[in-house]
């Protein structure tokens, strides 16, 4: 079955943005086609959102473009290995902020979303939880103390310091003399999820 059929409905609500449906029909992916449809749920409501309040800022280009059908795959395949509906919904954010014009620096659609793709649940859970944690001014040039005891909700510290290695591993956080700093790619992530905009 091709697991995009599941995503047909969500994509279609992108037809007055300039998205073709005759396109989309011939569009196809291997993947699992129950998380397909998992991930339906919440990209029809992200595109609905970005039809509705960012419809001025769609990239029309990018949108008609063969990078945006290749992007699309991607967000699938990242929802095949996605353990909660809080990842799925982290993925579904990323893929409608693709289609949104920056201002530069540009972020690296496919890229950062295979970074997410990379992320654990609970990597993710900690990633969103930094900004909460973080200076909400300037989260970039803030840091988390090595020696902090601070966590995010449902983790212990030792699982929270786990997530924090992931993270670095991934290139999303680095340890800079003693405490965790987000990173350029991590920009990135928080530009095409809006977590520094309206949150998650």
């Amino acid at each position: 079955m091709n697991a995009l059929t599941p995503l047909l409905p969500a994509l279609h609500t992108l037809e007055p943005l300039g998205l073709s449906r005759i396109a989309v029909q011939s569009w196809s992916a291997s993947a699992n086609p129950e998380q397909a449809g998992r991930l339906a749920r919440y990209l029809e409501a992200e595109f609905h959102a970005l039809a509705g309040d960012y419809a001025d800022s769609v990239d029309h280009a990018y949108l008609r473009s063969n990078a945006f059908r290749a992007n699309v795959v991607q967000a699938v395949r990242a929802a095949e290995v996605a353990e909660s509906e809080a990842k799925l919904r982290f993925i579904a954010r990323a893929l409608a902020g693709c289609l949104l014009n920056f201002p530069p620096p540009i972020p690296d659609r496919f890229q950062t979303l295979r970074i997410i793709e990379g992320l654990s649940d609970r990597e993710t859970h900690v990633f969103v939880g930094l900004f909460g944690l973080l200076d909400p001014l300037d989260p970039f040039e803030d840091r988390i103390s090595v020696n902090s005891t601070v966590t995010v909700a449902g983790l212990t510290r030792q699982e929270f310091a786990s997530a924090l290695l992931g993270l670095g591993q991934l290139g999303l956080v680095v340890r800079e003399d003693v405490g965790w700093k987000l990173t350029a790619l991590a920009r990135q992530v928080a530009v095409l999820t809006r977590l520094e905009g309206d949150g998650l």
